[in-house]
């Protein structure tokens, strides 16, 4: 269990190790020293699966699978799984498609034609084969961690990841849903509990969207009942993906606009500091999310703090009595 102070100091000691000169500290030192969790990692059916638990967890944890976007490993989102694992859960962070880990290097991006990479990703073709590896994989997952509390699982994603969590919550297996930052979508009316993540300034620089509240169209078919939105204030889209910005980036970020940096300006796509490897920040970032560094330690505590909440509630029957979530 964790209380909101564990959360806020948390959030402090995940924005100190993202700050201004000098350069963060190595994730893994960090979360192993200062926040006493365990790292390890697995493959199950060819794929990279990262765990993230408290140092101090006890066998049986329920689960929380976590869903990266587009461009990201199974390494991405951090601070989410952090703050997951410190309340008591066991993260298990894993890309189904290596198209999408791989969005950032393809012939779209290189070129800059962002929108057709969007259009591609989120597609019914990928989104049915991100889901079909998913539902296989499941099993493979459940052989190699057979002591965790399959029984208590949630699902979580972002961008992508969210899209297919969202596909997903009609599937046996799963208590509860996170969905953070997907795209405007129809999903199942029924299935398991539903708490949709994202912001005002949740902009789409992929130009799929219009406007961020487009992002809520999956929240209004939910079943009555069934589901919970969190809208926050000025949370930019790159901040909501829960990534640490990886070593370098920070260097980069302090001479941006300058040759050899992540690059000012927008390329093709409508992108702001856009390059050759996709946005930065671990995620496509909106036009005013700012740097790879900034977006990385913005202020997610109420996110975090809502999302561990929703958990408990539905994996552990605690009460949910948060204002901030309008309940559908």
């Amino acid at each position: 269990m964790t209380s909101a102070r564990s959360v806020l100091l948390l959030c402090a000691a995940l924005a100190a190790c993202a700050g201004g000169p000098p350069a963060p500290k190595p994730w893994a030192e960090t979360a192993t020293r200062e926040l006493h969790l365990s790292l390890a990692s697995f493959e199950a059916q060819g794929r990279r699966v990262n765990i993230t638990r408290s140092a101090a967890a006890a066998p049986g944890q329920p689960v929380v699978v976590y869903l990266p976007g587009l461009g990201q490993g199974s390494e991405a989102g951090q601070r989410w799984a952090a703050a997951w694992a410190q309340a008591g859960y066991t993260v298990l962070g894993l890309q189904p498609l290596e198209a999408d880990a791989a969005a950032w290097r393809s012939e779209l991006a290189r070129t800059g034609e962002f929108r057709e990479l969007g259009l591609l990703h989120y597609g019914d073709a990928l989104r049915a084969e991100r889901l079909d590896v998913l539902r296989r994989l499941l099993p493979a997952l459940r052989a190699a961690q057979p002591a965790l509390d399959w029984s208590h699982a949630a699902l979580a994603g972002y961008e992508t990841g969210a899209q297919t969590a969202l596909d997903a919550r009609a599937d046996a297996g799963w208590q509860a849903v996170v969905a953070i930052s997907p795209p405007a979508m129809q999903a199942p009316a029924g299935g398991a509990a539903t708490l949709l993540v994202t912001s005002d300034t949740d902009q789409d620089p992929l130009g799929l969207l219009r406007r961020p509240a487009e992002r809520r169209q999956a929240f209004d078919g939910l079943t009555p009942g069934n589901g919970w939105l969190l809208n926050l204030g000025a949370v930019s889209h790159a901040a909501l993906a829960g990534t640490l910005a990886p070593e370098g980036w920070h260097a980069q970020d302090q001479h941006r606009g300058q040759a050899g940096g992540m690059g000012g300006g927008r390329g093709r796509g409508g992108m702001e500091g856009g390059g050759p490897q996709g946005p930065a920040g671990g995620g496509a970032r909106g036009p005013r999310s700012g740097s790879a560094t900034e977006a990385a330690q913005s202020d997610l505590g109420e996110a975090l703090h809502a999302s561990t909440a929703f958990l408990d509630a539905r994996l552990r029957g605690q009460p949910l009595d948060l204002p901030q979530l309008l309940k559908r």
